[in-house]
């Protein structure tokens, strides 16, 4: 094998590496389609070194006619793909493609039918290395075929050649490598005239195009890979970008909450001077009543229940409100919804009177498990159980669920309590979650307020059912999946607190 035929062979390796490379590309990006042109085009490209490196070592006629059939091909499938390749990276799909593919075709019809070369051969002809075996010539029809593919391409490089002079230079490629990019085409289209005087039988010298091929190819290289290179620094900016703009959501999210809470401890000094200055004047007049010299046993027991009331009163009102006052930040892990509903029923029924009278009916279908705070769960879970259990001061049946669930797409756990309690009209129901608000005298109003806190910082939600003299269930759904959310703020807005408040005032 020659020298020039080795060089040439070495240039179709390259091509077909090449050609593989961007090809694969392409059919795992499937965005950008000027790499799969690219990739077919330095395909044609890898065939036309080929057929070339054949015909420099071509001993015979066959031979010599074998080498410019798979040349025609190459530069049919080059052309055509280069017209596309230029139409991506200037953005510009005109008509000009169609054509193109359709004159590439009929080069391949005109090849399989024997209509591109004469088969009588001519002199021996001059190629690198001195005088070898005759050639086949081409035809007329094989002679326009490669002229149209010559005045295709150089269409297709006008447009690169105007955005020289244009400020956005292509399409997302910077200065330097795009201005190469350009000049190694015009070279191409040069050496592609080149070698089309030599098909015309104008020249005899050696082919140039599947030299020249290779500076355009390590010219678009070169320019994909400043665009990797950009693309890797612009994504570690707004990497950086979003980290930072995180970072200020948090803080700002921060201070929101501290500010919320703020604003909830200055709007506490109405239900306080509510909900406190009344028990402490009944246990100022029951100690009054204690300090006269004179009590009876029977009042000083009613005194002395009253007074144990009203501080257990004041007791559960300052529990409520440093549950509700403090950061919700869920520390989870995984429970087991059986052991989870158990303690909490357990824990629930022990502060009550009537636990005898009320039936626990379980129906735990569901998940084993779900992720989450054991500590704020349970107390939340304690609120909607004793909730239940007082709306039931006769007794009832409480029915614990637990059903698989959806939760924005995800997979969840729907765990939910129903009671046959009296029940909530609409505007109760509407009302339940506001802080502060409630319907029975020794309450805070605090409880579904806290629940719904809780649960939301789980990532899940609360549900209410509920009809006047109908019972109410309360259903809570929570994500079986780790959640990461940052405390919300701990009302729903300044006006629904103070509406929540005048309701408790009133």
């Amino acid at each position: 094998m020659s020298t020039l035929a080795t060089v040439l062979l070495a240039w179709a390796a390259v091509y077909a590496y090449l050609c593989a490379y961007h090809v694969t590309l392409y059919w795992r990006r499937r965005s950008e389609r000027e790499y799969l042109a690219f990739g077919l085009l330095t395909g044609g490209f890898a065939i036309i070194a080929v057929s070339n490196a054949l015909h420099v070592d071509a001993a015979t006629f066959a031979e010599s006619s074998f080498a410019l059939r798979i040349g025609s091909v190459g530069l049919s499938v080059a052309a055509a793909f280069y017209v596309d390749f230029a139409g991506e990276l200037t953005g510009r799909r005109s008509r000009l493609r169609g054509f193109a593919y359709t004159w590439a075709v009929v080069g391949l019809a005109l090849e399989v039918a024997g209509l591109g070369i004469d088969t009588a051969p001519e002199a021996p002809t001059w190629r690198w290395g001195g005088l070898h075996a005759p050639s086949p010539r081409t035809t007329i029809f094989g002679q326009v075929h490669v002229a149209v593919l010559w005045a295709t391409t150089s269409i297709a490089t006008y447009p690169l050649v105007r955005q020289l002079r244009a400020p956005a230079l292509l399409s997302e490629l910077s200065p330097a490598p795009a201005r190469l990019l350009v000049v190694s085409a015009l070279v191409g289209v040069v050496a592609a005239l080149h070698d089309l005087a030599i098909r015309l039988g104008v020249l005899r010298a050696p082919t140039l195009l599947d030299h020249a091929g290779i500076l355009f190819v390590f010219a678009m290289s070169y320019a994909l890979l400043d665009r990797f290179v950009r693309a890797s620094e612009e994504l570690r900016g707004k990497t950086a970008e979003l980290a930072q703009a995180y970072e200020e959501l948090r803080q700002t999210q921060e201070r929101l909450v501290r500010k919320e809470q703020l604003a909830a401890v200055g709007e506490l000094s109405a239900v306080i001077a509510h909900e406190v200055r009344n028990p402490l004047a009944v246990i100022k007049n029951s100690v009054s009543g204690l300090r006269r010299r004179v009590v009876s046993d029977a009042d000083r027991a009613t005194l002395l229940d009253i007074l144990d009331e009203e501080t257990d009163r004041l007791n559960r009102l300052v529990h409520d409100l440093l549950a509700y006052a403090q950061p919700v930040v869920p520390k989870g892990r995984e429970l087991v919804v059986r052991d989870l509903t158990r303690r909490v029923l357990d824990r629930a029924l022990s502060g009550i009177a009537h636990a005898e009278l009320v039936h626990i009916e379980w129906h735990l279908d569901g998940p084993e498990t779900v992720h989450g705070d054991p500590e704020l769960l349970r107390h939340a879970l304690v609120n909607v159980v004793e909730n239940a259990l007082q709306a039931m001061p006769s007794g009832g049946t409480l029915t614990v669920r637990s059903e698989v669930a959806d939760l924005d797409g995800k997979a969840a756990v729907a765990l939910s309590f129903a009671d046959t309690g009296e029940g909530m009209d609409t505007i109760v129901r509407a009302k339940a979650r506001n802080p502060f608000f409630t319907t029975r005298p020794s309450g805070t109003g605090l409880g579904l307020a806290i629940v719904d806190r809780v649960i939301r910082n789980h990532g899940g939600r609360v549900e209410i059912d509920s009809k006047h003299g109908a019972g109410t269930t309360i259903r809570l759904v929570l994500p079986r999946e780790r959640t990461s959310l940052v405390p919300i703020p701990v009302g729903e807005s300044g006006e629904g607190r103070l509406s929540a408040i005048r309701e408790v005032s009133s």
